[in-house]
């Protein structure tokens, strides 16, 4: 019986284009001052092909291929990126609720028992306590808060143990293979894919990256978990991204 359920932010709920956008343009600008002038659209593709093999930062690594073998100009870029990030992490602008969270969380909060399973700065609760679902929630903390990110199997651990659940009793509901999908399934959790973002581009590199089941947004999760029990199979936006019939 599913007990809990371990929600991802960014992606399944927090619309973060604005962050991508800022990510890009950073890149972009920053390479052409580094000699290397290429156009939003090229680079973006860069970064698909990277997301696609779950590079874990696919932006850098997609300015790596570029500025490959000059480590000296990548630090010069790097530095410029870490600098914008952490700005934009304090403040999130541009970052929101994606309106089908604000209907589905507080129907799941009546069934299941939930929990922040999400990368994010501080910010993010206030994101959500402004939306009025942080109350929903079990396990309040995130990344930041917990000291431990994602994709630590110690991540998953804390968050189940505080809720008192084991992994056959949980859900891990995420956009990452990488993240979100594989760690979960190392422990022994249920997992479905949230196909949103750029990251639903990430192809599976081994079974345990493959969600047990996939969905297009929060709207089907409430259907999704209470199918659990039933051979895995994707809802309604079939895909080679989504794995069909692993266990």
């Amino acid at each position: 019986m599913i007990r809990a359920i371990l929600l991802d932010l960014g992606g399944p709920v927090f619309n973060e284009d604005a962050e991508y956008a800022v990510w890009t343009e950073l890149l972009v600008g920053s390479l052409s001052a580094q000699g290397v002038p290429i156009g939003r659209d090229e680079f973006a593709g860069l970064v698909k092909e990277e997301i696609a093999r779950c590079e874990p930062n696919p932006w850098l690594s997609a300015t790596w291929r570029l500025l490959c073998p000059d480590f000296a100009r990548f630090q010069v870029v790097l530095s410029a990126f870490r600098a914008r990030n952490e700005e934009f992490q304090r403040e999130l602008p541009g970052v929101f609720v994606r309106p089908e969270a604000k209907e589905v969380i507080p129907q799941l909060a009546e069934r299941y028992l939930l929990a922040l399973a999400a990368n994010q700065p501080r910010k993010a609760l206030d994101l959500l306590e402004s939306a009025g679902l942080l109350r929903y929630f079990r396990w309040r903390e995130v990344s930041e808060t917990m000291g431990l990110a994602k994709p630590l199997p110690l991540f998953f651990r804390i968050i189940l143990d505080a809720l008192d659940v084991r992994p056959q009793e949980a859900v891990m509901v995420g956009d990452r293979l990488d993240h979100d999908v594989f760690p979960a399934r190392l422990l022994g959790l249920h997992t479905v894919r949230v196909l949103l973002g750029p990251y639903q581009w990430q192809t599976p590199l081994t079974p345990y990256h493959a969600a047990h089941l996939c969905i297009g947004d929060l709207s089907q999760l409430p259907r999704a978990v209470r199918q659990m029990g039933v051979r895995p199979r994707c809802f309604f936006r079939p895909h080679r991204r989504c794995s069909r019939g692993v266990s």
